[in-house]
């Protein structure tokens, strides 16, 4: 019985590992996802953003989670950026302005 039960187990574990998997790249896709739209909305995306985005959502098509995960990942940390570079810009005008 022992025997029957890990092998089941064994026979579970790839399919589990790759719904983890997809799971962690659709997480890892919508949140970059929310991260650009947050960019955008300050007018400040960034085109290497939105191609690490492009990548990720073909690399979730294909089923390649490990892929979508580090794109989506790239996507969001260069969002973020975007949108800090926003927040900076709207006052480091005023470090320009001659006194």
């Amino acid at each position: 019985m022992r025997l029957a039960i890990a092998i089941i187990a064994m026979m579970l574990s790839p399919s589990l590992a790759r719904a983890v998997d997809k799971a962690q790249a659709d997480g890892a896709l919508a949140a970059a996802h929310e991260q650009e739209e947050a960019a955008g909305k300050l007018g400040n995306r960034w085109l290497p953003a939105e191609t690490a985005l492009k990548d990720a959502s073909k690399a979730m098509a294909a089923g390649e989670w490990d892929k979508a995960i580090a794109e989506a990942d790239a996507a969001k940390a260069l969002a973020t950026r975007a949108v800090e570079q926003a927040h900076e810009q709207e006052t480091a005008w005023r470090e320009m302005v001659i006194k």
